[in-house]
């Protein structure tokens, strides 16, 4: 194999902003083809990019010579998506989460152990530079028993960094269908209508299951511990969520409020010799990385470790790890990784609402 070639489903916002520039920069990797229901956009896209297949079918791409796909759609369609482009022999990359539930995950883990192909989720911040610096770090120390873990998410209205104010992606006015039995439908347990407002932020769940999976993944990430929800409550649309890992505390401070255009996201790990606090930056800063301030004693030796801003995009780091692991010949799987965090949200969700 020489470049990967890569069909790419769903040509929206994130597709244009982030993961098309990415696979763009990787030497490894040709983009081949574009997939979007919408016909004006995806024939602009393919016209701007010097791309020629551009289809409204993901049928038809999936019949294309291609060795990936990166599944860019909502994460309603995840499901059908990702079940397609595995059964057709395509190895994954999907945006997070993985799917409406987990159920639809166990699902999913079926198919590609059949397939025997990659899915890999887009949790970039595993591969921000400075996060696994820290991960490094930590392998390496002896800072005594962990003693609490927070995370403190209030996600503002920038989470492009504003960039989609200066350049403007290619847009159009065609409106999806709405088939609900082409769509995940996420939990039985959940009494919603599935209707378009259910597939949206107007719906509690959605919403945290869309930002706070990277959350919890982060957490379980760092620690390395999936830990246990022991009690859950939203005020006024902020989440307060109690963990515990393997009996150390942890609490979880969650909100979206595009009210602000602030993004505010923190990360602290406490020890009995050390202390960490991450800062992560708005999703779409390109020239932005994770900041880490890492403090430790050891006797009379006390310092202060500052992994300062790379100018690293995690986002373009998350790209050259895809196409590296689909030249390896190797196949691994986020799916169970990706279960856990999403039985961890409906935790969350069924412990607010006394479910």
């Amino acid at each position: 194999m020489t470049k990967v070639k890569i069909g790419i489903i769903g040509c929206g916002n994130m597709a244009q902003m982030a993961h098309i520039p990415c696979l763009q920069s990787v030497e490894d990797a040709k983009i081949v083809a574009l997939c979007d229901f919408r016909k004006e956009l995806v024939n602009e896209l393919g016209k701007k990019l010097g791309i020629k297949d551009c289809l409204t079918s993901v049928e038809e791409l999936l019949k294309l010579d291609l060795d990936a796909v990166y599944v860019l759609t909502p994460v309603h369609c995840h499901l059908d998506n990702i079940k397609a482009a595995l059964t057709a022999g395509k190895h994954v990359f999907t945006e997070k989460p993985a799917a409406m539930c987990a159920e639809s995950v166990r699902e999913l883990q079926q198919v590609a152990k059949q397939a025997g192909k990659n899915v890999i989720l887009g949790y970039m911040k595993q591969h921000e530079a400075n996060i696994a610096g820290l991960k490094k770090i930590q392998n390496e120390s002896d800072w005594g028993k962990l003693l609490f873990v927070r995370t403190h998410s209030f996600i503002g209205s920038h989470w492009d960094a504003a960039i989609g104010d200066l350049v403007k992606p290619v847009s159009s006015s065609e409106v999806p269908p709405f088939i609900p039995s082409v769509l995940d439908l996420g939990p039985e347990w959940l009494d919603i209508t599935r209707d378009e407002n259910f597939y949206s932020f107007e719906n509690p769940f959605f919403g945290l299951l869309d930002t706070g999976c990277h959350s919890v993944n982060l957490l379980r990430h760092l620690t390395g511990i999936t830990p246990e929800v022991t009690g859950a409550k939203s005020l006024g649309g902020v989440r307060l969520v109690d963990f515990s890992f393997d009996g150390v505390p942890g609490v979880m401070e969650f909100c979206v409020n595009f009210a602000m255009h602030r993004w505010d996201e923190v990360t602290e790990l406490y020890y009995e010799k050390a202390s960490i606090v991450i800062k992560t930056p708005p999703p779409l800063d390109m020239q932005t990385s994770a900041q880490v301030e890492v403090y430790s004693e050891d006797g009379a030796l006390h310092q202060n470790l500052i992994l300062e801003d790379n100018r690293q995009w995690a986002f373009r780091l998350q790209a050259e790890a895809f196409i590296s692991q689909v030249k390896s010949g190797d196949v691994i799987s986020d799916l169970e990784e990706a279960k856990k965090d999403i039985e961890l949200i409906e935790k969350i969700y069924k412990l607010e609402k006394g479910i």
